[in-house]
């Protein structure tokens, strides 16, 4: 009955695509059109809010016991309707941004808007396979929504993350009609119009998936470098990226702007792929392990997803996976100099090999070889072929050099020495810019990015050292190879070779940043690298610190700013070595023969100190000086904010081993237990069964908190029951707010079943001792204190850019 709202969806997008212009031209007709996007979401929600069980998707995740918020919340809770919201969230944006932007020529602005309408389509056209308003006739009922999914956070985080990664695509349409017709007029103004609100929300869906975590799940923590956390990081690391590129000294080239365009758009849908690609990542909490499948499973991201081809939800894999292709594909012809020729109709791939999954079956692409998805990477190559242009000898170039393709060679060599066709592309992307580049030695940047990957693949395990080593000959070689550069001889120490360093550091540090916590992610198929992302992130963070405090003292002299940076560092290395426990917690504790979780702090935690207070007073006296309509303070507010949280991170997350035995205390009715300076009384067991909001039964245990012999508060941990769920019950965290952080209490789910039986035996009163997980979280105020100021930050560079950057007006206006 209601499948129709899909076809009128479909009808909507295909003329916005034919007539982008009637967002200008027809602005009331335009409106209902975009309305008409959101129909197929507005319905579904409507019949998850009605419990209309009589269709299949409402049956088996809704229910009728549930809160009218919570059946809302069900609508995402499966693969149907988050693609509805998806469509819908494209819908806003496009009508949002569907006024030429600074400077747009008037083909770059239907390109660009035809290309969003163009994967709203293909949202909708996924949808329509996996047929979310089918029919129930047999009655059949699901498990409900999952018990996790039944908090009010669940209710705002997924939307807003859509959202985000919705403006992230946005932006990968304004950098392809950028570079389809060479239409880089005022192009930063365009791309930081969409980059700021963009990075807004990312940040708000973000933070509220971690105080989700924080609040619902039992170990106390809100990151832990998940897969689906990391997925979703990547693209907020794209925007931070994307904010700082006007910064940099020198002008900054539209192949940068339009790359890491491109980029944010391939990491949003990556970091979809990461939630929605079920068993790739099987060490993620939110994914299944893949199952069904002839023996082991492929060791590599891009294997995996291929045994997907055949299944329900091989089309929306497969289709994301293309639109990553052509994107590469798309930056790989870019780098090689501007193109004329249409790409664009490349687009159109994905869709027509959806629309005949809606036609015929859903599995198009199961016969689809390898071959398939490698020419994707290089058909906007092979629409039009770059031109070489004669060599400068007098320049050091690939082209030329041993007369060997290299072009061809460097991917060549990573397929032979891998079989990672993923790896292969992440080369072949670092490789093309340094080799088209006139002079290879002076595109360091892709050298360096180059070099990053390659030791990061080692550094993660994705490949083996002697692979690495390979790889990082071919991007070091212009150096290896080059004679001596006579350069001129200037002063390193003056004030503005420190700001040229300083105004370059978030560009490198970030894009390298970037690279690193990629490969760490596609490494960590099997297992969290925790220890990984931590350590290895470390030098960059301080490296971050170290440079906002340079800028920021810039008034100082020279040879102060570096003498405090070098201190810092050097204090930060003597101290890891030296007194890595010194900082309490689990400082101790080990994560590698050599290194312990309090190394990693030491080398976070001093820069971050140092870099704190300047920081603080750039603030406070740019709003004394320029008041709140500039950019600077709002900017500095926000790295101000980051500051803070990462000094809380150090305390909450790198210095807590959550699987540490040790945060397991054993309580005993009416004596004190002392811990870490606080005393423990396990009170009494407190059972519920009516006038619960979700779920069937609640068992928690009161706690009284003693500091010293004053009580200084009471806590309830428990658990709530969902009858006919295969899933343990739920955990109530509960939470004791003191000056310096708060200390979580988790009630052990591993000795419920005991206590249950116990319970109904001899009664609430015979229960003597239970088992209670505590977690002392100094600094934890810091981060959600950091995530609000970054958020004000935010919000107040995205007013700002609003009112200084309008939509213009047509002349039919």
């Amino acid at each position: 009955m209601w499948g129709w709202t899909l076809v009128l969806a479909v009808l909507a997008c295909i003329v916005m695509m034919l007539w982008p212009k009637w967002r200008v031209e027809q602005p009331i007709v335009s409106v209902f059109l975009h309305l008409a996007v959101a129909v197929p979401f507005v319905a579904l929600a409507s019949r998850f809010i009605v419990n209309d069980t009589s269709i299949l998707h409402v049956a088996l995740n809704g229910g009728e016991d549930l809160p009218l918020k919570y059946r809302f919340a069900a609508t995402w809770a499966a693969r149907e309707g988050p693609l509805l919201m998806w469509a819908a969230w494209m819908g806003l944006v496009a009508w949002w941004f569907g006024r030429p932007l600074a400077s747009e020529g008037d083909q770059t602005h239907r390109l660009r808007l035809r290309l969003m309408h163009g994967f709203t389509l293909l949202l909708l056209l996924i949808s329509m396979t996996l047929d979310p308003f089918a029919e129930n006739p047999l009655g059949l009922k699901g498990t409900g929504l999952n018990e996790l999914l039944q908090t009010d956070l669940m209710v705002i985080h997924p939307p807003l993350v859509f959202l985000a990664y919705s403006l992230c695509i946005a932006l990968a349409a304004t950098s392809l009609a950028i570079l389809q017709y060479d239409d880089d007029t005022d192009i930063d103004k365009r791309m930081l119009h969409q980059t700021r609100p963009g990075l807004l929300i990312a940040t708000l869906g973000i933070g509220l998936g971690g105080l989700w975590a924080y609040m619902v799940l039992d170990w106390g923590g809100y990151w832990a470098w998940d897969p689906v956390e990391t997925g979703s990081f990547l693209p907020w690391l794209a925007l931070v990226l994307m904010g700082h590129l006007r910064t940099r000294p020198g002008k900054t080239s539209t192949l940068m702007w339009t790359g890491l365009g491109l980029a944010t758009g391939a990491l949003a849908l990556f970091a979809t792929l990461v939630t929605r690609a079920g068993g790739v990542w099987a060490a993620s909490v939110h994914t299944f392990v893949i199952g069904d499948t002839d023996g082991a499973p492929p060791t590599d991201v891009f294997g995996r997803m291929m045994i997907l081809k055949n299944r329900a939800e091989g089309v929306e894999i497969v289709s994301y996976v293309l639109l990553i292709l052509l994107l590469s594909g798309v930056f790989i012809r870019a780098a090689q100099g501007t193109t004329r020729r249409p790409f664009s109709n490349l687009f159109l791939i994905p869709i027509v090999g959806a629309l005949i999954a809606v036609l015929f079956d859903y599995r198009t692409y199961e016969f689809a070889p390898s071959l398939f998805f490698v020419a994707m990477v290089f058909a906007p190559t092979a629409v039009d072929w770059p031109k070489h242009l004669q060599k400068d000898e007098s320049l050091w170039s690939y082209k030329g050099f041993l007369s060997l393709p290299w072009l061809i060679l460097v991917p060549a060599v990573a397929y032979l020495l891998t079989q990672d066709l993923l790896f292969v592309l992440l080369n072949t992307l670092m490789f093309v810019p340094l080799y088209a580049a006139p002079d290879a030695r002076k595109a360091w940047g892709w050298g360096a990015a180059g070099t990053m990957m390659c030791l990061a693949s080692a550094w993660s395990g994705l490949v083996d050292l002697y692979v690495a080593a390979i790889m990082l000959g071919f991007y070091i070689l212009p150096w290896l190879v080059m004679g001596e550069e006579e350069m001129e001889q200037k002063p390193w120490l003056t004030h503005k070779f420190i700001m040229r360093t300083t105004l370059w550091a978030p560009v490198v540090l970030t894009s390298l940043y970037i690279i690193l916590t990629l490969i760490i992610l596609v490494s960590s198929i099997d297992a969290v690298q925790f220890n990984a992302h931590e350590l290895y992130g470390a030098p960059f963070v301080m490296g971050m610190a170290l440079a906002l405090f340079a800028y920021t003292s810039r008034k100082q002299s020279p040879k102060q700013i570096v003498s405090v940076v070098l201190g810092t560092a050097l204090a930060s290395v003597v101290l890891a070595i030296l007194v890595p426990s010194a900082l309490g917690g689990d400082a101790s504790e080990p994560i590698s023969e050599f290194l312990s979780r309090g190394t990693i702090a030491w080398l976070v935690l001093p820069s971050v100190l140092v870099a704190l207070v300047p920081v603080g007073a750039e603030v406070y006296n740019r709003v004394q000086t320029s008041g709140f309509g500039k950019i600077a303070p709002a900017a500095h507010l926000v790295h101000f904010g980051i500051l803070l949280l990462l000094i809380g991170h150090v305390f909450t997350t790198v210095l807590v081993d959550r699987g540490d035995a040790s945060h397991r205390i054993t309580l005993v009715r009416g004596e004190m237990v002392e811990v870490d300076g606080y005393g423990y009384v396990f009170e009494e067991i407190v059972l519920e069964s009516d006038d619960l909001e979700v779920g069937d039964g609640y068992v928690g245990a009161v706690i009284s908190v003693y500091s010293g012999d004053e009580k200084i508060g009471e806590v309830e941990p428990g658990l709530i029951r969902f009858d006919g769920s295969a899933n343990p019950p739920r955990s109530e965290v509960d939470t004791l707010v003191r000056y310096h952080g708060d200390i979580v209490f988790i009630f052990d789910g591993s000795q419920t079943t005991g206590l249950m039986q116990q319970v109904s035996t001899d009664g609430a009163d015979s229960v003597q001792r239970m088992r209670v997980i505590i977690y002392d979280l100094p600094g934890s105020h810091l981060v959600w204190a950091g995530w609000a100021l970054m958020m004000v930050g935010m919000a107040w560079l995205t007013v700002l850019d609003a009112r200084k950057t309008p939509h213009p007006r047509s002349e039919e206006e």
